[in-house]
């Protein structure tokens, strides 16, 4: 049954899609979508003194933040930050997900290459990760 009212942030998951089964990203902490359109001015001296444009190319990013864990013990279930390392180093893309993966729920697909990995261990607190995500081609909307 789809999600009603205000959505918690935390049923929100970043998926990979491997062969059409979706491996959430492990220990992830907060994710972000990002899409653009660039603006292509069209103003001329008949606009009346007003800027005019029309849409132009679209594109996105992906961020992902989580908790940093060995990729021994993550598990087969979810999808490592070792994992996506590996996709950033081979300069592959990935299908990446992003919904809460509720059936009748609304989903966000795009092909993705990872763009940027951050990795933070600070005295006394928990090591971190953090993934930039650059969107390649076309984004897809669909439902869980």
């Amino acid at each position: 049954m789809a999600t009603t009212g205000i959505v918690n942030g935390t049923i929100i998951g970043l998926y990979a899609d491997i062969s059409g089964t979706l491996t959430k990203v492990a220990n992830a902490t907060s994710h972000g979508l990002d899409l653009s359109a660039d603006m292509i001015e069209t103003t001329t001296k008949d606009s009346a003194g007003w800027k005019e444009f029309i849409a132009g190319e679209k594109g996105g990013t992906i961020s992902v933040d989580g908790r940093f864990e060995e990729d021994a013990s993550v598990g087969s279930g979810s999808y490592s930050f070792q994992d996506l390392m590996d996709k950033m180093v081979a300069g592959t893309t990935l299908l990446a997900v992003w919904g809460s993966n509720v059936t009748g729920d609304k989903k966000t697909s795009a092909e993705v290459y990872v763009s940027s990995m951050s990795l933070s261990a600070p005295q006394n607190d928990a090591a971190s990760f953090t993934c930039s995500l650059q969107i390649t081609g076309a984004v897809t909307f669909g439902s869980f």
